[in-house]
């Protein structure tokens, strides 16, 4: 009976093991089949070096500093080598302490969080591996279900087996995300701490990691105490990982809080203008793609303390302008709006304010004599004193309760929050101003207008409008190449040209001032901006001719032959012209202006580099003889307020019909830079606003500032260039009768023959008096 039993029994355990095995072989079999369908369709990881993902292409002005960013996702790209320890340590202790021990899955791991998450009745701790979390973010998508948990487990392996930790490690800190359109730890140290990753200290790196999991909750902008518990979490795992010290924990524990102050309205609207040129030029030329995606250095010609000069100089220039037209009455009142004055708050006030700067307030009261203005959390105070250019005697007329004004802040007491200010207005007038080193063609400055988030429309570039008078130099350049030398000489006097010279209706052309000097040298004619001489001097050389040297110079436009050429009738840009003038002090070559050196894809490869055009415009000598002619508009004429600069210097000015555009352009021996001023449309800039007014202060500011401290320069003299003191006024050799004798260059062979006699100078009008006439342009 008991081996009956046991033979029974023994079936039934056989019976059991057979039923047993069948499960457990159709559990693998529907197991394995379900890994079989989850793994259809997954990538073969083989080569994740050629994953490329979206990498910053970055902008360098001339000496190498990063000064703009283009990017879909904000990611620069380090080597292992480049991430410091300290940083790989911290996510190690955060994220995946037993990340060297693994093959990518850490079922250690998924053990204990299954029993925490159990214990918890809900999902307290995550098993993700580094490895997995960058097949999520490299593979698959953010969602929580069991198939992308699988698939994401069998992506980490296949990682695991083709690549080596180090690498893993390397390729998870370039991708992941970390806040603020920043990916990787490079762009992220730099949004947060104003540094490179290779500089972190444990308690910033420790931040990183720590933020990492969540950076909405945990963001160190938004929620500061979160991110402080969050990273002294972070640097504890450090400690219990044995990446640091007790000693280096304790002191880090405590550190506060060091983050990079971010004003997510600032741009820097100095260098807007040309980053944006730089952007259309590559966008065009290579595509969006690339241009957003491919981690290009941009290599350009852009000097950073010129630009900003320029831009300071542009802004100071327009309201200046702007205060010379008076107060509008056209600011935004909120309590009209039916808005509250306590609670009301502008973007500008997230920023504390700064001695200088130039900010919006709200007028919370005002007497004859003083206004109450709120800046945030400030109380701005506006004395009448400080509103002088209004020209008006009572604050009360100019202001009143619940306006929206600018206002400068003079001095801030933070004890008291209070600021002392002055009124300002924001200008409705337009400029630019261009730099070009003529010896390279390399643009050193560009501003396309008063601020880049007002008008993205570029008037340095894209604008194109009457020169005036700085047409005029193109036209002597002709004429001293042809025959003629600055002491040649024309009748200022009344004239009218028939139609066969002005293509529709007989023309008398009029001097700036309307009156009229007599004999007058090309020197004069020039300095003095006589129009009457130039339009002589075309007429004599022909418009033809003139078109032609337009042409060599870099001009464009569409150029009709008729003698109103003399006055700038055609339309240009100011870069067009500010290129011209760069052949003055090149020795006659125009090299073609350019911002971009060089374009080098993130493999080193060189997309494109810039080839220098070189032209010759006009000869040496010539060329010379215009700085010469140029260097007296500077010390006698149109220009002489810049003689205040006491460096050697050429210009010219130039306005046009009812004072709509103001030019000036001018240039050192080593940088030319051209100025214009004007309104978008075409508007007077208001009773006497010429050249030498609105864009020549600009000019002085910009080129004032850029040759402080450095040597004055001469203009080089070429050979065949002979000295001889000649008359002034009449262009003659000079004798003891002469009363203004200057040294006049000319090119060897063209000197004058006669010497001055006094029935010359009855010629030249006797109501001229050197340095004291009217004529400003």
């Amino acid at each position: 009976m008991k081996e009956k039993s046991k033979s029974k029994k023994r079936k039934i355990i056989n019976l059991i093991l057979i039923a047993l095995g069948v499960a457990i072989a159709s559990s693998l079999g529907v197991l394995f089949g379900v890994f079989l369908s989850y793994q259809k369709g997954l990538p073969k990881i083989k080569n994740l070096e050629d994953i490329k993902p979206s990498v910053v292409s970055e902008v360098y002005s001339d000496d190498g500093r990063v000064i703009g960013r283009y990017f879909l996702e904000k990611r620069i790209i380090l080597s292992s080598k480049e991430i410091p320890d300290v940083v790989k340590n911290a996510f190690i202790a955060v994220e995946d302490s037993r990340f060297y021990k693994h093959w990518g899955v850490d079922f250690y791991r998924i053990m204990g969080a299954i029993i925490r998450n159990l214990k918890h009745k809900r999902i307290v701790q995550g098993a993700s591996t580094i490895t997995m979390q960058l097949a999520r973010s490299l593979f698959l998508t953010q969602e929580r279900t069991l198939r992308r948990k699988i698939q994401e487990t069998l992506l980490a392996l296949q990682i695991e087996r083709q690549y080596t930790k180090e690498q893993i490690l390397t390729y998870y800190l370039n991708q992941i995300y970390l806040g603020y359109g920043n990916y990787g730890v490079e762009a992220a140290a730099e949004f947060y701490f104003g540094k490179r990753a290779k500089d972190l200290s444990i308690d910033e790196a420790a931040l990183l990691a720590g933020i990492n999991s969540s950076v909405g909750r945990y963001s160190p902008i938004t929620h500061p105490d979160r991110a402080i518990k969050r990273r002294n979490f972070a640097i504890k795992r450090m400690f219990e990982e044995g990446f640091i010290s007790k000693k280096e924990y304790e002191e880090n524990i405590k550190k506060p809080l060091h983050i990079v102050k971010k004003d997510p309205y600032k741009t820097n609207d100095y260098i807007a203008y040309f980053l944006e040129e730089v952007r259309k030029y590559i966008s065009k030329h290579y595509g969006n793609k690339v241009l957003y995606q491919s981690g290009l250095k941009v290599y350009t010609t852009v000097n950073i303390e010129y630009q900003k000069i320029a831009y300071k100089a542009v802004q100071n220039g327009l309201r200046a302008h702007d205060k010379r037209k008076g107060w509008r009455y056209d600011k935004e009142n909120i309590i009209a709006e039916g808005k509250d004055i306590e609670t009301f708050s502008l973007k500008e006030w997230k920023i504390p304010p700064k001695k200088d700067w130039i900010t919006k307030g709200v007028v919370l009261s005002v007497t004859r004599k003083k206004a109450k203005i709120k800046v945030g959390d400030y109380t701005a105070i506006l004395a009448l004193k400080d509103a002088l250019w209004t020209k008006k005697k009572s604050l009360r007329a100019l202001i009143k309760k619940g306006d929206i004004i600018e206002v400068k802040i003079l001095n801030i007491n933070e004890d008291k929050k209070e600021l002392t200010v002055s009124l300002e207005q924001e200008p409705l007038t337009e400029g630019a101003l261009l730099a070009i080193d003529p010896h390279t063609g390399e643009i050193k400055a560009m501003i396309g207008g008063y601020s880049f988030r007002r008008s993205e429309f570029n008037n340095a570039i894209q604008a194109r409008r009457q020169p005036g008078s700085t047409i005029k130099p193109i036209i002597y350049s002709a004429a001293l190449s042809n025959g003629y030398t600055p002491a040649s000489t024309f009748i200022d006097e009344p004239v009218t040209f028939n139609n066969k010279w002005t293509g529709f209706q007989d023309w008398s052309p009029l001097n700036f001032d309307e009156q009229y000097r007599g004999l007058c040298t090309l020197r004069r004619g020039i300095e003095e901006s006589r129009n009457v001489i130039t339009a002589k001097l075309l007429e004599a050389i022909t418009p033809e001719l003139a078109i032609k040297y337009a042409r060599r110079f870099g001009i464009t436009s569409q150029l009709q032959p008729y003698l109103s050429l003399s006055l700038g009738t055609l339309e240009v840009s100011l870069l067009e012209m500010t290129s011209a003038f760069s052949v003055f002090p090149n020795n006659g070559i125009r090299i073609k202006p350019y911002f971009i050196k060089k374009i080098i894809d993130m493999n080193g490869n060189i997309l494109y580099e810039n080839k220098m055009e070189v032209n010759e415009v006009i000869s040496p000598q010539v060329a010379y003889q215009m700085c010469s002619l140029l260097h007296g508009v500077v010390l006698r004429g149109t220009a002489r307020k810049a003689r205040v600069l006491n460096r050697t210097l050429g210009g010219k000015t130039g306005t046009t019909d009812d004072f709509t555009d103001a030019w000036f352009i001018g240039f050192s021996p080593s940088l030319t830079a051209g100025v214009w001023v004007g309104y978008s449309i075409k508007k007077s800039l208001g009773y006497y606003e010429t050249g030498a007014r609105a864009a020549l202060p600009i000019w002085m500011e910009f080129m004032g500032k850029v040759l402080k401290n450095k040597p004055d320069e001469k203009f080089p003299v070429p050979p065949n260039i002979n000295f001889v003191k000649i008359d002034y006024m009449t262009g003659l050799l000079a004798t003891p009768i002469c009363k203004y004798v200057i040294d006049e260059a000319f090119i060897a062979g063209t000197e004058p023959q006669r010497f001055c006699t006094e029935e010359d100078h009855l010629m030249v009008n006797d109501y001229y008096t050197h340095g004291a006439s009217s004529h400003e342009e």
